[in-house]
């Protein structure tokens, strides 16, 4: 008998291969194309969006077979098929299956489609091996092109696996053509695709930028002298639309390179007009002062006017929220919704000033037309424009006001910032008004302390406005820091909120300093060219270092120079940001207007020496007492 054992086993083995043991007689692929057939499922199984999947029932002897929609994920129908004879049975479709939406392209074909398209594959090739992923949804196939880098420049992350997304398709389903292509920072920045009503709304038509533009040349260009230095600070001012435009075409390369040279023009200007090079203003404008009067109100009129039209962007809407934080009696720091999760970047004052207008319009908690925000934006305004109309006054009389007023309102970053509806405008309202008490050392210390509760960046201002008076001057000093002391209290009230104000504080920093220090975007040239990258830190250190300098150092002291000095500080600190946006111009031009644009005045402290000159009256008295001065 042993000898028949392995006679045994080996017929048991060979079994299945002469069909004498239980198994499938049909496959997978073969059970799928039979229920494919059945004619209640034939129609909807030849969608190229539909998809069979099978498994097979040993208990049974019969595959069941289902038919899935991909894009939306719905069952079309089941199926059974005997596994011997094919046959089927125990059909259901699904009660659904006429309300669901079948795409006339595969998830497959709308991939092929995009990446034939040129844009995307020139961007390919920069970039090393990709996958691919797409999904349906009203027509459109969205198509994901993913590599593995890291950062967030060039693409969009996506989780913390150094993973990210570089081009990004919409393939309208019906005709096969795109409806958009990103690539690059266009994928994670909405600020990079050139939409031209989602910042600025209208201050972007050209017809309306252009005319501001013209009006604002026309006032102030020297006819009589083409080559002059105030042609220079015109041309300096209206060149960020040189840049703007490339914005607007969604080319971030270019824009971002092209804002630097009227960056570092206005600041290396205003840097030497702080020490006395080329201070000398001989004409205000060429306009009469009536007609800057008149235009100046018309203009406001219009920008105003375009404000209740303009959106509001995530700035603004995140100063409404923590308006609505502090009234709830919440911290706004570590507390913001999901849609604006850092808008709690910016000072406890920034939120304090929506309180009032949250009160009077309301807020829905939805991020919708947010009237407060409107209303913060036309007050800021009207604030701004007011406190340039008086520093204009006190320091270059009537003709002084006019082209202040008028530059404010003409100028086209004042409309595009009231028409993102930003905390922008409210921080240069603030400034000023700095410039319009910039006399009276408590003042200054208030409006410093008032502008680093909102958009934190006046603080770099601090020492040279504490010094303004000079050095030793220990009772001006004094009064400085009382009323930067008194606004700090007024503002930052809000880090107790919670009962936690060590804590608070802590958040805070987190939230805003040292975020802002963190944040890599593509808006700065370190980044679209990461070979000057080196150079930010040293610059960082530079312009810290200048705010001491430009404080201690000159010896003569006029409110011209000191709006210099301020100007050519911001825009110190702007040229090393890791974030820019053009609302920022409107940071330095009030310092600006006053510096370039207003008549030489030593009669007042715009052009006397601030030290002894505390009013335009005293500034005439010693004038006829001091022919010198």
């Amino acid at each position: 008998m042993r000898r028949f054992w392995p006679v045994a086993v080996l017929l048991a083995l060979l079994l299945p291969v002469l069909g004498l043991a239980p198994g499938t007689q049909t496959d997978a692929r073969e059970a799928e194309r039979a229920a494919s057939l059945v004619p209640e499922l034939a129609e909807f199984a030849e969608r190229p969006t539909v998809e069979a999947s099978s498994e097979y029932d040993p208990d049974r002897d019969v595959w069941r077979v289902a038919f899935v929609e991909g894009a939306s994920g719905s069952t079309v129908g089941r199926v059974e098929v005997v596994d011997d004879t094919r046959e089927t049975r125990d059909v259901e479709v699904s009660p659904a299956v006429d309300e669901i939406v079948y795409p006339d392209l595969s998830e497959d074909d709308a991939i092929k489609v995009a990446t034939a398209i040129p844009e995307v594959r020139r961007e390919l090739l920069e970039h090393p091996p990709y996958t691919t992923r797409a999904e349906y949804d009203e027509g459109e196939w969205t198509v994901h092109f993913e590599v593995q880098e890291e950062g967030s420049v060039g693409g969009m992350p996506i989780g913390d696996e150094g993973q990210k997304e570089i081009v990004r398709v919409g393939i309208d389903d019906e005709t096969w053509q795109s409806n958009y292509v990103w690539t690059g920072d266009q994928v994670g920045w909405h600020m990079a695709r050139g939409d031209y009503g989602a910042y600025g709304k209208q201050a972007n038509y050209w017809y309306v930028w252009g005319t501001l533009a013209f009006f604002f040349a026309a006032a102030f260009w020297r006819t009589e002298k083409l080559f002059s230095l105030r042609n220079l600070d015109v041309l300096a001012l209206l060149g960020f639309l040189v840049s703007h435009g490339f914005f607007r075409e969604g080319d971030s390369f270019w824009s971002v390179l092209l804002w630097y040279p009227p960056l570092l023009y206005l600041f290396g200007r205003t840097l030497l007009m702080g020490f006395g090079y080329g201070e000398r203003v001989g004409k205000t404008s060429n306009l009469p002062t009536g007609v800057l009067f008149v235009l100046a109100a018309l203009a406001s009129g219009f920008v105003l006017a375009l404000n209740l039209d303009s959106r509001v962007i995530d700035v603004g809407y995140a100063g409404v929220v923590g308006a609505d934080r502090i009234l709830d009696g919440t911290l706004p720091y570590g507390n913001m919704p999901d849609d604006v999760g850092t808008g709690d970047t910016y000072g406890p004052l920034n939120y304090l000033i929506y309180v009032p207008f949250n009160l009077i319009f309301g807020f829905s908690g939805q991020w919708d037309f947010l009237p407060a925000a409107h209303g913060a934006t036309v007050f800021a305004f009207i604030v701004g424009a007011a406190a340039l109309l008086v520093a204009g006054w006190r320091y270059a009389g009537p003709k002084g006001a006019a082209a202040l007023f008028f530059a404010w309102a003409v100028f086209p970053y004042t409309l595009y910032s009231t028409n993102n509806n930003t905390n922008d405008v409210i921080v240069a309202a603030v400034m000023a008004v700095g410039l319009a008490t910039a006399t009276l050392p408590v003042a200054r210390g208030a409006a410093i302390a008032a502008g680093f509760a909102t958009k934190l960046f006046p603080l770099v201002l601090a020492p040279l406005w504490m010094l303004h008076d000079g050095v030793g001057k220990r009772g001006r000093i004094l009064d400085f820091v009382l009323g930067g002391i008194a606004v700090v209290l007024l503002s930052f009230w809000v880090l107790a909120l919670d009962g936690d104000p060590i804590g608070a504080a802590q958040l805070f920093y987190e939230k805003t300093l040292a975020f802002q220090g963190e944040r890599e975007t593509p808006w700065t040239i370190f980044t679209q060219v990461p070979e000057l990258s080196f150079l930010q830190g040293p610059l960082e250190f530079g312009a810290i270092i200048l705010a001491f300098v430009v404080a201690v150092f000159p010896r003569r002291r006029t409110v011209r120079r000191l709006a210099a000095f301020s100007a050519a500080l911001i825009i110190a600190f702007q040229l090393t940001f890791n974030y820019w946006f053009y609302p920022y111009v409107i940071w330095f031009a009030p310092f600006v207007f006053l510096a370039l644009l207003v008549e030489t005045n030593e009669k007042t402290a715009l052009d006397g020496d601030a030290s002894s000159i505390e009013s335009g009256k005293e500034g005439a008295d010693r004038d006829e007492r001091d022919p010198a001065a």
